[in-house]
């Protein structure tokens, strides 16, 4: 892994992806690979896995095959919930000098937009409608 940020962005792909359903330590590793174009490493994955279970935020369930699956607890779902609040709260802090309205419909504008006459718009309807 050439970037050691990259971990911090698996551990957030692995709670993301776990939200959504149980999974296996290899499917996630796929999943994020998919996501990404990044695969991270067997020993960026299994050892937050173990944490989470160890702190009860993931339950561990063993397939036939010695295969484990890993499960949101509650409290995983709150942990999870509260981690995509504050990364949101973050994102939103660092862009909200940078987001603007559409002078015709008050939608929020990140990037680009429509300008016409000094006005920006989000989109070309919202420019011929004024």
């Amino acid at each position: 892994m050439s970037d050691p940020n990259l971990n911090h962005i698996y551990r957030m792909y692995t709670l993301l992806l776990l939200k959504t359903g149980s999974r296996h330590g290899y499917e996630i590793i796929d999943k994020i690979e998919e996501m990404t174009g990044d695969e991270p490493s067997t020993s960026h994955i299994y050892p937050f896995l173990s944490e989470l279970e160890e702190n009860g935020y993931v339950s561990v369930e063993k397939g036939t095959r010695g295969k484990k699956t890993y499960s949101l607890t509650d409290e995983g779902k709150t942990l999870v919930s509260e981690q995509l609040d504050s990364f949101g709260e973050m994102l939103y802090a660092a862009i909200q000098d940078k987001v603007r309205e559409c002078a015709h419909c008050d939608c929020r504008i990140y990037d680009n937009g429509y300008e016409k006459d000094g006005e920006i718009y989000c989109c070309k309807h919202c420019a011929s409608a004024e």
